[in-house]
């Protein structure tokens, strides 16, 4: 419902730097659903969440690791533009001293990189 209001953005930033956990988790959930449903959003407010993701990275908690990680992926194969941003967080992620950042960009880099994947961006144009 958060991202259904007009300050759905403010709401990500608000909620991605509350220690809550499940509070944290939300404004990832809310990334990457506005990713899938926000069609006509552009692609610069999606480039802006990729600096939040790297900050909570290495947010070692269950449900905001894979939250993290799911809005890194979703952004990535939203567009061409954005897979190249995605991607090259992905790979940076994934050779960071920390735990948590490393699996979140490995997982990441390798869907990314996946020919499937790629091809399915091409397609889409």
């Amino acid at each position: 419902l958060f991202v259904d209001t007009d300050c759905w953005r403010e709401l990500i930033a608000e909620f991605a730097v509350d220690e809550r956990e499940f509070v944290r988790r939300t404004a990832f959930a809310m990334m990457a659903w506005s990713v899938v449903h926000r069609k006509n959003e552009p692609e610069a407010t999606f480039l802006d969440f990729l600096s939040i993701i790297e900050v909570h990275a290495t947010d070692g908690r269950n449900f905001v690791k894979k939250a993290v990680n799911w809005a890194l992926r979703s952004i990535g194969k939203r567009s061409m533009n954005l897979h190249g941003a995605a991607l090259a967080l992905a790979q940076k992620l994934a050779v960071s001293t920390d735990k948590t950042a490393r699996w979140v960009g490995k997982d990441a880099a390798r869907e990314l990189s996946d020919a499937k994947t790629l091809e399915r961006l091409v397609r889409k144009g």
